[in-house]
């Protein structure tokens, strides 16, 4: 039974146990993460309006840049397994501070942005350094195999976390429940997750090279992820698409917030629409990792396997310009984000490990926040022109939906266009000296005698 089930997960004997225990970390983080964006995002829209959106995502971001560098500068010089421990019980913390803002009545301006913030930060970096341990970990051939199992953590964490904002808003109706008691929940939950990330590897060693350079700074750490990715094809090719992908899901997501808000009525019906979708949205990444990414990702070539996002996302775009409706746009979104979470973040995991340990952590950083986060501003900027123009008069609101939609369609299909110049720099780019394959196990592990 045991040996099925594993067969089934595409997991072997050994490594099973290490596996369900990162699978059970990262489960529990996306948990709460998406628990706390559910909650922020509707009692934000519905408290100060869709058209601040776009300023809360820019504030947010910039706050994740400078974030990202201060982690950019520690992410290779301190033990991954000490950093995750250490943001878990800050996360906590947050939180816990948190509770006591929304027990005192704090004005609405104020805290819902404050969890908003605290979500999105969560969102950035805890993946970056959860990633970068599990990375220490495997090999790259045995990540091409594992990771898409240990991704599935997060399909079930969210599916949670959403389930349980939906459901909390019928505990608000019924009882006086209300976020102070959500906030001490969470804070437990990820001080016990810390406590077990220590437990799980107490005797697990992490063969792992840090750099050895202390006195490295952020600029010096900017440099180095600069000349990686202007020096290495295949990474310039990936941090474009970044920079498309995040523009297109900028604006599909607020067309997406935009209808809701237009068919809800006030924030616990928004909160609980929100919750029920990103549950069903969930489930179908959950199947999507398990029945197809786990199984078709490993016999896919690396240079081919960025072709699917920027498809994805052209038929997202079209979707959401064609059919303007609630079910359009949540399909729109649905499409997008299955696709960028279920199939592109693990590939793009995948390529992280030809980067050497010691660089690693920052090349991962660059690629997965800076370009996301670049692209989201330039999106946000289109919106607050268009949102202005709509405000003085000059067009409708029904006109500006069309532009950025347009413009959604036109960078996606820019994203196909890249992706095949991508294949074409994949194997040009391995035999630049700037990419090494992981060296911390032998050629004969992983062989069955």
């Amino acid at each position: 039974m045991k040996e099925r089930l594993l067969g089934f997960l595409n997991l072997k004997q050994g490594e099973a146990k290490l596996a369900f225990s990162l699978w059970v970390l990262i489960a529990v983080n996306t948990l709460v993460l998406e628990l706390s964006d559910v909650v922020a995002t509707a009692g934000f829209i519905s408290n100060l309006g869709i058209d601040r959106i776009p300023w809360l995502w820019i504030v947010t971001t910039l706050l994740t840049i400078f974030a990202a560098g201060g982690y950019l500068v520690v992410i290779d010089r301190y033990p991954r397994l000490h950093l995750v421990s250490w943001l878990l019980v800050g996360l906590a913390v947050f939180y816990l501070l948190l509770e006591f803002m929304f027990a005192f009545n704090l004005p609405d301006w104020f805290t819902y942005p404050i969890l908003y913030l605290l979500a999105d930060q969560q969102f950035m970096i805890m993946p970056l350094a959860f990633w970068a341990l599990a990375s220490d970990v495997y090999a790259v051939t045995e990540s091409k195999r594992v990771f898409p199992f240990i991704a599935s953590g997060a399909v079930i964490g969210g599916l949670a976390g959403n389930g349980l904002a939906a459901w909390v808003t019928y505990l608000a109706e019924l009882y006086s429940f209300g976020l102070s008691q959500i906030f001490t929940g969470v804070a437990i939950i990820l001080i016990l997750s810390a406590a077990f990330l220590r437990y799980i590897f107490r005797d697990t060693p992490i063969k792992t090279r840090q750099s050895r350079v202390e006195d490295v700074g952020l600029r010096d750490t900017i440099s180095i992820g600069a000349d990686y990715f202007l020096n290495v094809p295949v990474l310039k090719a990936v941090g474009i698409l970044m920079l498309f992908t995040g523009v297109m899901l900028t604006l599909v997501e607020f067309n997406f917030l935009s209808v809701i808000n237009n068919s809800v009525s006030n924030d616990l019906e928004f909160q609980r629409f929100l919750g029920y979708y990103k549950a069903i949205q969930t489930f179908g990444l959950l199947i999507f990792q398990w029945l197809i990414t786990s199984r078709l990702l490993p016999r896919t070539q690396l240079k081919n396997a960025f072709m699917a996002l920027p498809i994805a996302m052209t038929i997202a775009s079209g979707v959401a310009l064609w059919i303007p409706s609630l079910i359009g746009v949540a399909s729109s979104r649905f499409i997008a984000r299955t696709v960028y979470t279920a199939w592109d973040d693990p590939a793009r995991k995948a390529l992280q490990g030809l980067v050497p340990d010691e660089r690693r952590g920052r090349i991962s950083a660059f690629m997965d926040s800076y370009f996301i986060t670049t692209a989201t501003v330039v999106g946000c900027v289109i919106l607050i022109i268009l949102l202005a123009l709509v405000s003085s008069g000059v067009i409708t609101m029904q006109v500006a939906t069309w532009v950025y939609l347009g413009i959604a369609i036109t960078v996606a299909i820019s994203g196909v266009v890249v992706s095949l110049q991508l294949r074409k720099a994949y194997d040009v780019s391995m035999l630049n000296y700037r990419l090494a394959r992981s060296k911390r196990k032998s050629v004969l592990d992983g062989i069955e005698f």
